[in-house]
């Protein structure tokens, strides 16, 4: 067991004495209902709200994490595309599905800055991984975006979750393995082949040396069709990755009605 130093104790005895100032002045709210308050290290979901996420569950695709709304009493199976090995990863599982309020919180991040928005889906990111699990993992990704891309925006939504998510499950992250080496049209309105053809070539490797040997967690905003997800897989397999895994903080299903207006509007 780790001896605690002194200094170590009082520096964690101060930090636990701020946070629970910080509760009493600057008490957070729900990232759903925004009107629950809740206590820091309680999570940024209240248990109504997480309780009324669409979260996904079995059955499911053992590799891409698709699962059978249509058949909730069937046993896990392959899908079709997986039964085609149509995907490069391993596996890939995704914490809810896209709609709601989890969908709103995506969008308010990407496209309105809303970056306070982060430690909630990194919650959903935890959720999923703690609960599905992968088996162990040696280092974490983000999907890159292209530099024009993240100057138009300022980020990269999947950095930020990248490096909330290692930090609370004690892993190395890294923002310089992977590159969006072309610019590719954003991908809302195009079907699985589009898609395909969009992305393809459009990931780099830059230092192979750092995936070589290692499993690999590969994290992501929303799964769509998997083509983003699958071609940088593809790219770290052939750059020595012994393993790569896709995490996603959400799954867009195609036709399922989730909410009042039944749109989905995943995001490339």
């Amino acid at each position: 067991m780790e001896r605690k130093t002194p200094g170590r104790i009082a520096n964690e005895t101060l930090e636990r004495i701020t946070a629970s100032l910080l509760d009493l002045v600057l008490p957070m709210r729900c990232a759903g209902c925004r009107t629950t308050w809740l206590l820091s290290g309680a999570g940024h979901w209240c248990g109504m709200c997480l309780e009324n996420l669409p979260l996904v569950g079995h059955p499911l695709c053992p590799i891409c994490g698709r699962p059978f709304l249509k058949s909730p009493s069937s046993s896990d199976h392959h899908c079709g595309e997986c039964l085609a090995g149509g995907f490069p990863f391993h596996t890939a599982r995704s914490a809810v599905l896209h709609s709601g309020v989890v969908r709103e919180r995506i969008h308010e991040l990407k496209f309105g800055g809303r970056v306070q928005w982060v430690p909630a889906l990194c919650d959903l990111l935890a959720m999923a991984f703690e609960k599905e699990g992968t088996g162990a993992v040696d280092l974490v990704l983000p999907v890159p975006l292209h530099v024009r891309r993240v100057r138009q925006r300022g980020f990269n939504q999947s950095g930020l979750l990248s490096k909330c998510l290692a930090t609370r499950l004690g892993l190395s992250v890294r923002f310089d393995v992977i590159a969006r080496k072309n610019w590719t049209e954003p991908q809302t309105r195009l079907d699985r082949e589009q898609r395909l053809k969009n992305v393809r070539g459009a990931f780099r490797v830059e230092k192979p040396s750092v995936v070589r040997g290692l499993r690999v967690l590969l994290i992501d905003d929303v799964y769509t069709t998997g083509t983003t997800l699958g071609e940088c897989a593809r790219v770290l397999r052939r750059a020595g990755a012994t393993a790569v895994h896709a995490l996603t903080v959400s799954r867009a299903i195609p036709g399922w009605r989730g909410d009042d207006d039944g749109a989905l509007n995943p995001d490339g």
